[in-house]
């Protein structure tokens, strides 16, 4: 006979072949998933993590975070001072210890948690971050209120009308940096 039906050995060895195969294919879909899985996660890592290094038309600037507060160091018309962000000021303000108001115009009150101050609107020279790398600081010019404020480690007090002049505005805890991104 041309043909004989195969024997025990035959279709053993054929089993062990198409098990074979099967495990190859397996193995190869799960090598392919685990390498679609790490690269997935590294991806979500990197996008939820901020570059430490700082994109065109984009600003890095330390912060210090103590009891609760973030501090920036900068300086206001060429002195060094130390300004407490605060995104639920409407206003930059600051004392009069960094900007003395030698006739400085009329006097404005405002009204605050403790009374009344008398203050006045000043333009001054800002710059937020006390580096010398582009990066690292922000510059402006901007009318502040300047009356006899207490802030306590403070300045002054940076607000929204200069937080509000950036584009996005993100507060980086895990590498103490304020974000701020040009229009």
């Amino acid at each position: 006979m041309l043909f004989e039906r195969p024997g025990p050995t035959f279709r053993r060895g054929l089993w062990f072949c198409v098990v074979g195969v099967t495990v190859a294919i397996w193995r190869a879909t799960v090598t392919i998933f685990g390498l679609a899985m790490i690269a997935a996660s590294s991806l979500a890592t990197h996008a939820q993590e901020p570059a430490n290094v700082a994109q065109a038309g984009q600003h890095r600037i330390p912060v210090v975070l103590h009891d609760g507060a973030v501090y920036i160091h900068g300086s206001v018309d060429g002195t060094r001072a130390t300004l407490l962000l605060d995104t639920g000021a409407a206003l930059t303000t600051l004392s009069f210890k960094l900007v003395p108001a030698f006739d400085s115009g009329p006097k404005i009150i405002v009204n605050i948690a403790k009374g009344s101050v008398s203050a006045f609107r000043i333009p001054v020279g800002l710059v937020l971050g006390d580096s010398k790398l582009k990066d690292e600081h922000c510059s402006f010019h901007q009318t502040a209120i300047v009356g006899d404020f207490k802030f306590g480690e403070a300045d002054g007090v940076v607000g929204l009308d200069v937080l509000s002049s950036f584009k996005s505005v993100t507060l980086d805890f895990k590498h103490s940096v304020l974000i701020l991104d040009d229009r």
